[in-house]
C-alpha cells in the first residue's frame, strides 16, 4: 500500500475516533439535562436512551441501505458530521422549550405510569432521534469508505469498531469527570458540536488525496464497482486489495448470523443493566460512577474490537468463532457473578482510602472488563461472516446488522430493566442471559459443518460448567448490600430501580435499610432525632396546616412523625416502590403511617412531581440522599428551589436536610447560598452528628414565632418524647438570619447547568 494511501486511512481512523467522542458526550450531556424535566426514574432515563438508541438503529438501516450507490461516500460523511453538529447545537435549547410544554402535556395524558413513560418517549424522540439518526448513519457510510480490500473487510469493520468505541470510552469519561464539572452540560455539547465539525472538516480535506490514489496502491487486483464509481468521482475509498473472494457461508447462516447478533445486543445491554446495578453496591454512586462503569464497558468492548480485528488479518472468520465467543460469554457472566460475590472480602476500598474514583474504576475493570473483550470481539467476527468478506454491498450489511444488534440492545436493555429483573432477581437474569448465549452458541456450532467433531460436545461441556458454576454461587442477598449477615435480613425485594434489604438487630433495637447497597433510614439515636425534627419541626411553625409534602418517603419515618399532627392531607413522593413496601417493617418508628387514610402515595421523582403538581403547599419536607448521589443532585440546584417556591402557599414552610458529611465546605456554603438566594427567610438547624436542615418561610422567623414553636412543642406530649423538653429543642438552631448570612459570605449560586457535586472524603483524625 503506498505511502498516501496509508496515510488516508489513518486520517479515516482518527475522524472516527473523534466522532465516538462526541457520540457519548452527548449520550451523557442529554441524559443530564433530560433529568430536569423527566426527573431521575429508570423510566425516564430508558426513554431517553431508548430514544437514543432508537435514532442509531434507523439510521444506520437506512443510511446502509443506500450509500453503496453514493458516489462520493466521504462527502457523504462530512455531510453527516455537519448535521449532527448543527442538531446537537440545538439540543440545549429545545430540551428547553420542552421543558415548559411538558408539564400540560404530561398532565393531559390518560393516568397511569405506562401513558406516562410513552409520554416521555414521544418527547424525546421528537427532539433527540433526528441526531441520533444521523449518528448511526455514519457507520454504515464509514464502512463503505474504509472497507475496500476484499477478504480483509472484518478486519477493517473491526478496526472502525475499535477506533470509534475507544473515543466513545475516552467521551464517557472525560464527561463524566471534566467537561460537565467545569464546561457545564450546555457546553459541553457545543463542544462535541465543534469535534463533529472538525471531523467534517478532515473528510473533506482526505476528498483532496483521492486523485493521487485513483492509479492504485500498487498492489494490483480488482475493484468492486462501487468503489471504481467512488474513484471515478474523486472521493470514493482507497485503493482496493485482492478481489473480493466470498466466504463459502449458506444463505440460512448468513439469516442466523444476523438474527443472532440482534440476541447478541440483548443479552449485551441486559448484561450492562444487571451488572450497574450490582456495581452499586459497591460504589458511591456518585455523579461520575455511572460514567466509569461504561467507560470499562465501552473500553473492554473496543479491545475486544482490536483483538477480532487482530485475528481476522491471519485467519478466516467462521461460525466456530461466533459459537466459542457466545459459549464463553455464558459461562464468564456467570462467573463475574462469583467476582460481585467477592468484591468485599478484598476490601479494595482500604487501597485507596474510600471510594475514590480509582477504587471505582478498579472494581468496574476487575468485574466488567473479561466479558465485555468478547463481546467486542463479535463485531468484526459478525462484520466478517455477514459481509462474507466481499466489499460489493459493505454498506448495506453493515448497516442492517448494526441496525439488528442496536434494536436487540433497545429491548435488552427494557426488557432486563422492566420485566426480568423485577421477574427473576439480578442472580436469575444473568443465568438467563448466559443460558441463551450458550444457545446462541450451540445453534452456531451447528451451522458449522466443516468444524472439527470434538466441537459437537463444546455446548454440552459449556452447559455443565456454567450450572456448576451457578449451583456453588453463594446466596443472593449479596446483590442488594455490601454486607451479608443473612440472618438479620427481615426484608429484601429486587424491584425495576431499587434492590432494598432491611436488616434489624433486635438486642440494640436497631434496623437499617440498604437501596442499591447505600444504607439509609437507620434508626441509632443520632438518625431518629434527625427524622423526628424533619416531621416535627414544619407543622409547628404552621399550626393547622391543610396540607404538606414529602419528597423522598423512604421509610416512612419523618412522615409518619408529621402525620401525627393531623395534616388533613400528606402527599409523600418516593423513586422506590420498595422503600415503601419496606416501611412495614418499620412500623414502630413510622408510626404505622401506611395505615393513615390521609397519606397519598406517589412513585415518582421528587422534582419531576412538582414539575407536573398544580398544587400548593402549606409544608413542603425534602429529605432527598447526599447531593453527591447520582439520583439526588439536581434537587438542589437554584431551578429546584424555585420550583419548591412555586409550590409553597404564601405563609408556607420549607425544610430540607441537608448532609454535612461527604461534603465539600465549598459545596456545603453553596448549597445553603442557593437556598438563601431564592429564601432569605433562612434559619439552619442541627440535631448533631452529620445532620443540617435548612428551614425557610417567606417572613422572617423572629424571636416571637419560635417562642410560639417552643410553646407548642411543649403541650404536645409526642412532640415531648420524640424531642425532648424545649430546651433541647432551641439548642438545635444552630445558625440564625444573621449569622447565617455572615457564614455563606458571597459567591456563586448552583444551577442545573453546573451543579456537580464532588464527594469528599473524610478528614483523618
Amino acid at each position: 500500500m503506498r505511502p498516501d494511501s496509508r496515510a488516508r486511512r489513518s486520517g479515516l481512523l482518527l475522524l472516527f475516533f473523534l466522532s465516538g467522542i462526541s457520540g457519548l458526550i452527548y449520550q451523557i450531556a442529554w441524559v443530564r439535562q433530560s433529568v430536569f424535566t423527566f426527573g431521575v426514574s429508570i423510566y425516564a432515563y430508558s426513554t431517553v436512551i431508548g430514544a437514543y438508541m432508537i435514532g442509531l438503529a434507523l439510521g444506520s438501516y437506512m443510511m446502509g441501505r443506500r450509500i453503496d450507490a453514493h458516489a462520493r461516500p466521504l462527502r457523504t460523511y462530512a455531510a453527516l458530521e455537519v448535521g449532527i453538529a448543527a442538531l446537537a447545537a440545538l439540543s440545549p435549547f429545545l430540551l428547553g422549550a420542552l421543558h415548559t410544554i411538558y408539564p400540560g402535556l404530561s398532565n393531559a395524558l390518560p393516568a397511569g405510569g405506562f401513558w406516562l413513560t410513552l409520554g416521555r418517549l414521544a418527547f424525546s424522540l421528537a427532539v433527540l432521534t433526528p441526531t441520533t439518526f444521523l449518528i448511526g448513519a455514519t457507520l454504515p457510510v464509514m464502512s463503505r469508505i474504509y472497507a475496500t480490500h476484499g477478504g480483509r473487510v472484518g478486519s477493517d469493520v473491526g478496526r472502525l469498531y475499535l477506533v470509534n468505541t475507544a473515543g466513545a470510552a475516552l467521551g464517557c469519561v472525560l464527561t463524566g469527570l471534566v467537561f460537565l464539572r467545569y464546561l457545564g452540560a450546555r457546553e459541553t455539547i457545543f463542544l462535541g458540536a465543534a469535534i463533529n465539525l472538525l471531523v467534517a472538516g478532515g473528510a473533506l480535506a482526505l476528498t483532496r488525496l483521492a486523485p493521487a490514489l485513483l492509479a492504485g496502491d500498487g498492489a494490483g487486483g480488482t475493484r468492486d464497482a462501487a468503489s471504481q464509481a467512488g474513484d471515478a468521482a474523486t472521493d470514493s475509498a482507497v485503493a482496493a486489495g485482492p478481489a473480493d473472494a466470498a466466504l463459502p457461508i449458506s444463505a440460512g447462516a448468513l439469516r442466523y448470523v444476523a438474527i443472532a447478533y440482534g440476541f447478541s445486543g440483548f443479552i449485551a445491554l441486559g448484561y450492562e443493566v444487571v451488572w450497574a446495578r450490582i456495581l452499586y453496591i459497591h460504589s458511591s454512586h456518585a455523579a461520575y460512577s455511572f460514567s466509569l462503569m461504561l467507560t470499562v464497558f465501552l473500553a473492554g468492548l473496543a479491545l475486544g474490537g482490536a483483538g477480532g480485528s487482530w485475528v481476522l488479518r491471519r485467519k478466516r472468520a467462521t461460525l466456530r468463532h461466533f459459537g466459542a465467543i457466545q459459549l464463553a460469554l455464558g459461562l464468564l457472566a456467570v462467573l463475574i457473578l462469583h467476582a460481585f460475590a467477592r468484591l468485599p472480602a478484598f476490601h479494595f476500598e482500604d487501597w485507596f482510602g474510600g471510594y475514590t474514583v480509582a477504587y471505582e474504576f478498579l472494581i468496574a475493570f476487575v468485574t466488567l472488563f473479561p466479558p465485555t473483550l468478547l463481546l467486542g470481539a463479535l463485531f468484526p467476527v459478525v462484520g466478517s461472516l455477514y459481509t462474507r468478506e466481499r466489499t460489493r454491498g459493505v454498506g448495506l450489511r453493515i448497516g442492517r446488522v448494526n441496525a439488528f444488534n442496536t434494536v436487540g440492545a433497545i429491548a435488552g436493555s427494557l426488557g432486563a430493566g422492566f420485566v426480568l429483573v423485577p421477574l427473576l432477581g439480578l442472580r436469575n437474569t444473568t443465568v438467563a442471559l448466559a443460558v441463551l448465549n450458550l444457545a446462541l452458541g450451540a445453534v452456531a456450532l451447528h451451522f458449522d459443518r466443516g468444524g472439527r467433531r470434538a466441537l459437537r460436545f463444546a455446548p454440552a461441556g459449556a452447559m455443565v460448567a456454567t450450572l456448576l458454576a451457578v449451583a456453588i454461587l453463594p446466596t443472593g442477598f449479596y446483590l442488594g448490600s455490601y454486607y451479608t449477615e443473612t440472618d438479620r435480613l427481615i426484608f429484601y425485594k429486587e424491584g425495576v430501580e431499587t434492590t432494598v434489604a432491611v436488616l434489624e438487630v433486635p438486642e440494640d433495637n436497631f434496623k437499617i435499610s440498604f437501596v442499591n447497597g447505600r444504607d439509609e433510614v437507620p434508626t441509632d439515636r443520632a438518625s431518629m432525632s434527625a427524622f423526628r425534627l424533619l416531621g416535627h419541626l414544619p407543622p409547628l411553625l404552621r399550626p393547622g396546616a391543610r396540607n404538606a409534602l414529602v419528597l423522598s418517603f423512604g421509610n416512612g419515618i419523618a412522615t409518619g412523625t408529621m402525620n401525627t399532627h393531623d395534616i388533613p392531607v400528606i402527599d409523600a413522593v418516593d423513586l422506590s416502590p420498595e422503600m415503601m413496601e419496606a416501611a412495614a417493617v418499620y412500623t414502630e418508628e413510622n408510626y404505622d403511617v401506611l395505615d393513615s387514610d390521609r397519606l397519598r402515595l406517589h412513585v415518582e421523582d421528587g422534582r419531576n412531581f412538582l414539575l407536573r403538581t398544580e398544587e400548593s403547599y402549606d409544608i413542603i419536607s425534602v429529605d432527598a440522599t447526599h447531593p453527591a448521589n447520582a439520583s439526588s443532585w439536581a434537587l438542589f440546584t437554584s431551578e429546584f428551589y424555585q420550583l419548591i417556591e412555586s409550590r409553597l402557599a404564601a405563609d408556607g414552610v420549607f425544610m430540607q436536610w441537608i448532609p454535612i458529611h461527604g461534603v465539600r465546605e465549598d459545596d456545603y456554603r453553596d448549597i445553603l447560598r442557593t437556598v438563601w438566594d431564592i429564601f432569605p427567610n433562612m434559619v439552619l438547624w442541627s440535631t448533631g452528628s452529620t445532620h443540617s436542615y435548612v428551614v425557610a418561610t417567606r417572613e422572617p422567623m423572629s424571636s416571637v414565632v419560635m417562642q410560639s414553636v417552643l410553646t407548642r412543642a411543649a403541650a404536645n406530649p409526642i412532640v415531648a418524647r420524640d424531642l425532648g423538653p424545649p430546651e433541647t429543642i432551641a439548642g438545635y438552631v444552630a445558625m440564625a438570619e444573621a449569622d447565617l448570612t455572615d457564614y455563606i459570605g458571597r459567591g456563586p449560586v448552583i444551577t442545573d447547568n453546573d451543579a456537580f457535586f464532588m464527594p469528599s472524603r473524610p478528614t483523618p483524625e
